[in-house]
């Protein structure tokens, strides 16, 4: 099937919120303003406001891209016939696929300023958020169910593979601009997280 192909209006509305997303990064919400948003995305503020009449508008693009990111990864079915270390690096290499997705991390860093200083920019997101469960949860619930592992606490064993990867994946690039790891590092913080539930919990 062929993908659509882009307007000019497309890659306009499309331009406007990469540079909102950059400009809300680098100012905060408050302080950006639809000139500087119009000016970083070369085109006019007319133009941008025949996409999205507010800032709040832009923001919720914003949003919105974040969630459909999310939305095309789907679950990872669990299987009691696969070994669980190659179904747990192949969570591993889901989450990292995302986390290393382009606009990710930048998205992510408008996001949680913004929770900080703007949380009612967040509230419905929030909701939102809190009701989609994620494909590793998904996963972690079904191997639970199954008796996989030595503990009940489900959600604590997931957050705790999360926060290996993220330490390393996410927080550093997040907090310090630090340059996501390369392949062979990747491999070495996707064993530490396998390695750490096999011993711990199996």
């Amino acid at each position: 099937m062929n993908e659509k192909k882009l307007t000019r209006s497309d890659m306009k509305r499309i331009a406007i919120v990469d540079a909102a997303t950059l400009e809300f990064q680098l100012k905060g919400f408050k302080i950006a303003s639809m000139d500087d948003i119009a000016k970083r995305a070369q085109v006019s503020k007319r133009t941008v406001y025949n996409h999205f009449s507010s800032k709040e508008q832009l923001f919720n693009a914003i949003l919105t891209q974040m969630f459909i990111l999310l939305d095309t990864f789907e679950p990872v079915p669990y299987s009691s016939e696969t070994p669980l270390a190659e179904q747990l690096t192949l969570l591993a290499n889901h989450e990292i696929t995302l986390l290393k997705t382009d606009g990710f991390i930048t998205t992510a860093k408008v996001l949680i300023a913004e929770g900080i200083h703007s949380p009612d920019l967040l509230n419905d997101a929030m909701i939102r958020f809190s009701k989609k469960e994620s494909p590793l949860t998904s996963w972690f619930k079904a191997a639970a169910t199954a008796g996989v592992f030595k503990t009940e606490h489900v959600d604590f064993i997931a957050t705790q593979f999360m926060a290996v990867i993220k330490a390393f994946c996410f927080w550093p690039q997040v907090t310090q601009n630090v340059a996501f790891p390369d392949d062979k590092e990747v491999q070495r913080v996707t064993d530490a997280a396998v390695d750490m539930i096999l011993k711990q919990y199996t």
